[in-house]
């Protein structure tokens, strides 16, 4: 039975895969090719160097006008979080064009506090970055937190997008915590523009922490982790109205468990050799917009449908402590019927297998349903529904005002299948060049259950909230704050938190 559940999977991998790249449409962007350019000015910028915008962008002087890059190019500007508007005005004569660039700097170098949680149970911290360090585009960043529930942490983050001007990126973390420690360095190659036709690169962790077990909230299981990884890839793109890229990708890990005083489960040590291959098949179609995820900045939104497949090995010759195989498959079609309706889904599975059985299986099917009216008003629905078969570890899905049900304690819920449901009307009160105040009014419902239990009864709760959208700072914060009633421990509390509830 389960062999047989393995081939459904990869015939409807399959099949999937034909549908997929049967129904998505045209991309909708017109290529015109005009007259060569004569020169590109930046106008706006003043914290930020010309020299990091002109490099973002994918036409050069003495090339001829293609529209298409020009809308990437701005895709690429509005994705740096140091900038705000970014538009293209071209200047047409009979036989060139000139191009203007016209940006917004955001406030990109700022110390932030953090606040998150319920009030009785507060994470907090502060952050001090610099997005734009120097005006070159690199980002630094240290981070002060005390978390409710691991306790105090700081971290140094580090991000180079352009080591000597090439198209190679640099990464580091470092992490240090009452309860562990993170090292993190990658160095990549990205896709930086839809034509690149190769991406690769290489990076290493060294992680350690406590994990934790709940059962209705009361501590279960308390472990140590340990963990040494590197992993290496490199993905070959086709296509240009349509995307294939197909890759390889290596991946090594050490893992180590200790358990802690009082507490008797810890997982068994693991060594991982892990090659698999990859493909993804997705549609370029982008849409600009504004109040959908957002509270007023523009959004380049992706509206193309797009598949990913991923199968691999494990096996004891190459230096693993078990043989397997592992397949995962995720779709994510989406769907817009009318102007103001927008259908964002997601589908998702991934187990291993070996010896005709299967295990560490894990399936989520995510909707969220977004209709916007009048201007600057959106409703937005969220339906979430995973589960979890045969873990590996003693593996558990939490629900709580952290895992998404406001109004109730985290994890206030545990078991392997979990189900979630949130209505949420978002107005919009107020709006200028530096601020937005926005506020919601929402509905919540979830629960969880285990393997073999009867589904247990949905949770629910009501509330409100308040939305303060900063467009002059650093990738557009969203200051959230909720009050909510939960009926089932007839109870309310106050949450917050950064970004829209989802």
């Amino acid at each position: 039975m389960k062999d047989m559940s393995l081939s459904v999977l990869m015939f409807g991998a399959g099949v999937v895969a034909a549908l997929l790249t049967g129904f998505v449409v045209n991309l909708a962007a017109e290529e015109i090719a005009g007259p060569n350019i004569r020169q590109i000015t930046v106008v706006g910028t003043t914290r930020t160097d010309s020299s990091v915008v002109l490099r973002e962008l994918l036409f050069r002087v003495g090339e001829p006008l293609d529209t298409t890059l020009v809308q990437e190019s701005e895709r690429n500007l509005r994705r740096l979080l140091f900038l705000g508007r970014v538009e293209t005005r071209l200047k047409r004569d009979s036989e060139f064009v000139d191009v203007e660039v016209r940006l917004e700097d955001l406030y990109a170098r700022v110390l932030t506090p953090q606040l998150s949680g319920e009030v009785d149970e507060l994470s907090y911290g502060l952050i001090a970055l610099d997005y734009n360090l120097r005006g070159r585009g690199q980002m630094a960043r240290v981070d002060l937190n005390h978390n409710a529930v691991s306790g105090n942490s700081a971290a140094l983050y580090y991000r180079h997008p352009r080591l000597g001007d090439s198209r190679h990126a640099l990464a580091a973390n470092i992490r240090a915590a009452e309860e562990g420690h993170d090292l993190a360095l990658s160095v990549s190659h990205p896709f930086y523009a839809l034509l690149v036709p190769w991406s690769y690169g290489v990076s290493m962790t060294s992680s350690e922490h406590i994990a934790r077990l709940y059962s209705r909230q009361d501590l279960v299981a308390k472990y140590e982790d340990r963990r040494e990884a590197v992993s290496a890839w490199v993905t070959r793109s086709y296509g240009s109205q349509r995307k294939f890229r197909a890759g390889v990708r290596l991946s090594m890990s050490d893992h180590r468990f200790t358990s802690k005083a009082n507490f008797a489960y810890v997982p068994e040590d693991r060594r991982r050799v892990l090659p698999s291959i990859g493909l993804t098949v997705w549609k370029p179609r982008y849409e600009k917009t504004r109040f959908l995820f957002t509270l007023g900045r523009v959004e380049d939104v992706q509206l193309g449908n797009w598949l990913d497949m991923r199968l691999g090995a494990s096996a004891k010759h190459l230096g693993s402590d078990r043989n397997f195989g592992f397949a995962q498959v995720q779709l994510s079609p989406t769907y817009k019927p009318r102007p103001d309706l927008y259908f964002f889904g997601t589908a998702f599975h991934s187990l291993r297998f070996a010896g005709g059985g299967t295990f560490n299986r894990y399936s989520a099917i995510i909707l969220r349903v977004y209709l916007r009216s009048l201007r600057h008003q959106t409703i937005a629905m969220r339906f979430w529904w995973d589960a979890l078969g045969e873990s590996e570890d003693q593996s558990q899905l939490l629900l709580g005002v952290d895992r998404g049900l406001r109004g109730y304690a985290p994890r206030r819920l545990d078991g392997s299948r979990r189900l979630l449901f949130n209505l949420e009307a978002r107005p919009t009160f107020l709006q200028n060049r530096t601020f937005v105040l926005a506020g919601a009014l929402f509905a919540d419902a979830g629960a969880t259950w285990s393997s073999g239990e009867n589904q247990r009864d949905l949770i629910t709760s009501v509330g409100l909230g308040g939305r303060v959208g900063l467009l002059n700072v650093y990738n557009s914060p969203i200051l959230r704050a909720d009050w909510a009633y939960g009926f089932s421990d007839s109870s309310w509390q106050l949450s917050f938190g950064l970004g829209q509830h989802f």
